[in-house]
């Protein structure tokens, strides 16, 4: 048995600033929402994929939020592509095969049985320009590079899902006033 290196999900240079926003705007609490959770069953049937879900990473952690054909929960960032999607924060980031990109073919997610092969993903951008993970989708098969209305659907859901947040923010500002 051989060693598969892959290339883990970097951490990124704004990485403590990135998860103060993760932390202020309450996306770990969302968890279980039934509007994030619409989203991503929309996502999984229109892309007809395998897999959909609201990643946001906070430390060592990828959290799934909302996920339609994976559970949700935590996952380690270290095998996480949203980790990797992150690093591109305007910018669909889509991998047509990770059995054949360098970063990912040895990545336990992939070399697994039924394991990703196509990937895609949107950044969730907060105000403050900084990423709190993203919206992706991923299927056991290849697939093309996401062609620009694909990659305009998939921007569409992540604007969709930060609008999510943002609300839950307001209303966790709103009740911390209140509280004062």
């Amino acid at each position: 048995m051989g060693i598969t290196p892959y290339e883990p999900a970097p951490m990124l240079g704004d990485e403590r600033e990135r998860e103060r926003a993760v932390e202020a705007s309450g996306a770990l609490r969302l968890r279980g929402d039934p509007d994030l959770q619409a989203i991503v069953e929309e996502l999984r049937r229109s892309f007809a994929v395998a897999q959909a879900a609201v990643s946001i990473l906070h430390s060592d952690w990828q959290y799934l939020i909302a996920a339609s054909g994976v559970p949700d929960g935590p996952y380690s960032r270290r095998t996480s592509f949203c980790g990797h999607a992150v690093e591109h924060p305007r910018t669909v980031f889509c991998v047509p095969d990770a059995s054949r990109d360098t970063r990912f073919e040895g990545n336990p997610v992939v070399v697994e049985d039924s394991g990703i092969r196509f990937y895609a993903a949107a950044p969730l951008m907060a105000s403050d320009r900084l990423t709190l993970g993203a919206v992706c989708i991923a299927d056991r098969h290849p697939r093309p590079m996401l062609d620009g209305p694909g990659a305009c659907r998939l921007t569409a859901a992540a604007e969709e899902v930060m609008a999510v947040i943002d609300a839950h923010a307001h209303r966790l500002a709103s009740v911390r006033l209140a509280a004062n």
